[in-house]
């Protein structure tokens, strides 16, 4: 009787881990675990475990609870779990499946290749959550009808709940995206992302709404016209390179704004006038991978930080070169001198650039009259320029809408992509974000570039006008 009434009252416990699968795709911190028969919580600490002791032998349910799961109307899995001989029982829970959480959160049919983007919109400065703050991205899907292809811009639009959450459904995984937060006028971002096959990502934004900066005004085609007024937060600290050493040259930008600075010789650098909020910052440097990462700036901040990057880009096979040309460099061989007396383009030279220092080749061409700045095309801010109204260049039509440019680099044509996503799964050529090609083109290494806009003054090696509409960029580096 005795060994009976000892079994019947043994004290057993549960413990485990709760895992978050719909975005960050590890541990949950701070979730609520459930014993529904008992009555009892347990919360989970920062490595996402949790324990619940004094259980009685038998069978049980648990359930998981998340501010995330609220916010997203989602509800996580019930798990059934025995008990038994008073031992210690070990779980894992998880969130609901990212397959199980888009048809809920957004029904009805998804077309292939597309997601939903998911995150919070809060205040920079007091961390309250902003309701109805809009949050987009744009891209442009193409089609293409008897040789000839033809874009169009598509935008996905949300705005946020009252806990300042938000669902951006059917935005395609397959290329890269920029998104922005707008709050009565005051913009976080854009935040780029990558083509990515999850369903679901996560975007998080912190809005200033008392930095003049972050008021800017977000066109139709994703430009952005700033205020004048500069931003009051500021970036500074150390870049450093292989085996921790300080990186000297390395670009540290903030991206889709002009604000960056180079590294000194101890790795140090410093940016300042960047607008409040959320950011993403881009290092680079030769030889080396570039790296992101996204900070949210206070009002009149200074951030501090130590960026590591050690990443090294893929060596190429050695070349030999065994024949000589009259000379070595492509801008020479070329003919731009030949060209630039004549007048038809407009074009940059070395003093040009000496006169006027840039930390990029986008920032060279935005400073060319007639060059704009697209800054939701691909990841990386694209110069544009304006193209004709009719691909038959016989006609004396005016301009139409701004388009890319065909960029050439020492002579070779180089296909930019702008953010272009086929419909339909039609192939087309492979293409290279701006990135590379500015990369590849660094301000320090341009000995000239040529800018046709115009049907009729460009040079027939560099014309594709008939085909694309648009003029030719031509940049030369020694």
């Amino acid at each position: 009787m005795s060994l009976s009434t000892a079994g019947a009252f043994a004290q057993g416990s549960i413990s485990g881990i709760v895992f978050d699968s719909l975005a960050t795709r590890a541990v949950l911190a701070n979730a609520t675990v459930v014993l529904v028969e008992r009555n009892k919580y347990a919360s989970t600490d920062a490595r996402g475990h949790f324990r619940i002791d004094s259980v009685p032998d038998g069978h049980y349910t648990l359930g998981v609870m998340h501010p995330i799961l609220d916010s997203l109307e989602l509800t996580a899995p019930l798990v059934g779990v025995d008990v038994s001989g008073g031992r210690e029982t070990t779980v894992t829970l998880t969130t609901p499946s990212p397959a199980a959480a888009y048809s809920r959160i957004c029904p009805g049919p998804r077309d292939s290749d597309t997601g939903v983007i998911i995150g919070h919109v809060r205040d920079v400065d007091d961390a309250s959550v902003l309701a109805n703050a809009t949050v987009s991205t744009i891209w442009t899907e193409f089609t293409v009808d008897k040789g000839r292809s033809q874009g169009h811009r598509v935008s996905a639009v949300a705005k946020t709940n009252a806990e300042g959450v938000y669902l951006l459904c059917g935005a395609p995984t397959d290329v890269p995206l920029d998104v922005h937060s707008d709050v009565g006028g005051f913009v976080a971002g854009p935040t780029p992302l990558l083509p990515d096959a999850n369903l679901l990502r996560r975007v998080d934004f912190a809005v200033s709404r008392k930095d003049s900066a972050a008021r800017e005004v977000m066109l139709v085609d994703s430009s952005k016209i700033n205020t004048g007024f500069p931003g009051t937060a500021s970036l500074r600290g150390k870049v450093l390179g292989l085996e921790g050493r300080p990186l000297r040259d390395a670009t540290v930008g903030v991206f889709g704004t002009a604000r960056a600075a180079r590294t000194d010789a101890d790795g140090e650098f410093r940016v300042t006038n960047i607008p409040a909020g959320t950011h993403t910052i881009e290092v680079k440097a030769i030889g080396l991978l570039p790296l992101t990462l996204s900070i949210d700036f206070a009002t009149g901040s200074t951030h501090d930080t130590t960026i590591s990057i050690s990443r090294q880009a893929q060596d190429l096979a050695r070349v030999a070169v065994k024949a000589k040309g009259s000379s070595t460099a492509a801008v020479d061989n070329g003919g731009f001198d030949q060209r630039k007396t004549n007048a038809m383009g407009r074009f940059v030279t070395q003093e040009d650039l000496a006169r006027r220092p840039s930390t990029s080749l986008a920032d060279v061409l935005a400073n060319v009259q007639g060059m704009k700045m697209d800054y939701g095309t691909g990841g990386y801010p694209v110069p544009m320029m304006k193209g004709i109204t009719s691909a038959d260049t016989s006609t004396s039509r005016g301009h139409g809408a701004y388009c890319i440019p065909n960029f050439y680099l020492n002579g070779t044509h180089v296909l930019v992509d702008g953010g272009l996503r086929p419909r339909g799964g039609v192939s087309v050529q492979p293409q290279h974000p701006f990135s590379d090609l500015a990369d590849s083109a660094r301000p320090e290494t341009i000995k000239g570039i040529e800018v046709y806009m115009n049907p009729g003054t460009i040079p027939a090696q560099f014309d594709m006008m008939s085909s694309s509409g648009c003029g030719s960029v031509v940049i030369w580096t020694r």
